[in-house]
């Protein structure tokens, strides 16, 4: 968590760089979030291209409108949450649509194995883990990414998925409730962090 604090406040300092002109920090910002918003971009489209267009999209689009920009208390919060409007479009262009609802975006966590794993052993846990996931809808799989990966509050979560704060806190809780009938927290958390890769 300690590590987490302290590359925010990197990031925090990169932002204010960049919104005060500063074009090495617009580049260190890009080397620095590309990869998360890339994850993330692929647990609603498994389309290489089209998430990387979109990051590369996003990235255009806060250079062009740095001027309308304001001061972001969270900068990682900011990208993901313009990152997930640019798939959501891309989501409704493939399918000549007008609109995606945020909750009609679907969340993909696949079971990664270590390479160092037993193969019964990897079969038995592979087994287990996707009878939890299959429990969880998508927003409960975001909603465990979003607080666990990424760090993020619970009211940057609830503008995240379009819903209110008591929400996220009654859909992470029953998420775990979830999880826990089922396998140790701990060990659902580390698989699940690890299959996002």
């Amino acid at each position: 968590m300690c590590q987490f604090v302290e590359k925010d406040k990197i990031l925090i300092e990169i932002w204010s760089q960049f919104m005060a002109g500063d074009e090495t920090a617009f580049g260190e910002l890009f080397e620095k979030t590309s990869d998360i918003l890339y994850r993330y971009g692929m647990k609603f489209i498994s389309d290489e291209e089209v998430v990387k267009d979109c990051i590369q999209d996003l990235f255009i689009k806060i250079h062009t409108n740095r001027p309308l920009l304001t001061k972001s208390g969270n900068p990682t919060f900011y990208l993901l949450l313009s990152m997930k409007n640019m798939i959501r479009d891309a989501i409704a262009r493939e399918q000549r649509i007008t609109y995606v609802a945020p909750e009609e975006l679907p969340f993909i966590a696949i079971y990664q194995p270590d390479e160092d794993e037993n193969g019964e052993e990897d079969k038995a846990t592979k087994e287990k883990f996707e009878q939890v996931i299959n429990l969880l809808n998508p927003r409960q799989k975001e909603a465990i990414y979003l607080r666990f990966q990424l760090d993020l509050s619970y009211e940057e979560i609830s503008l995240l998925l379009g819903i209110n704060y008591q929400s996220v806190r009654n859909l992470i809780h029953r998420s775990i409730l979830k999880i826990k009938k089922k396998m140790r927290l701990s060990g659902f958390l580390f698989l699940f962090l690890q299959s996002f890769g």
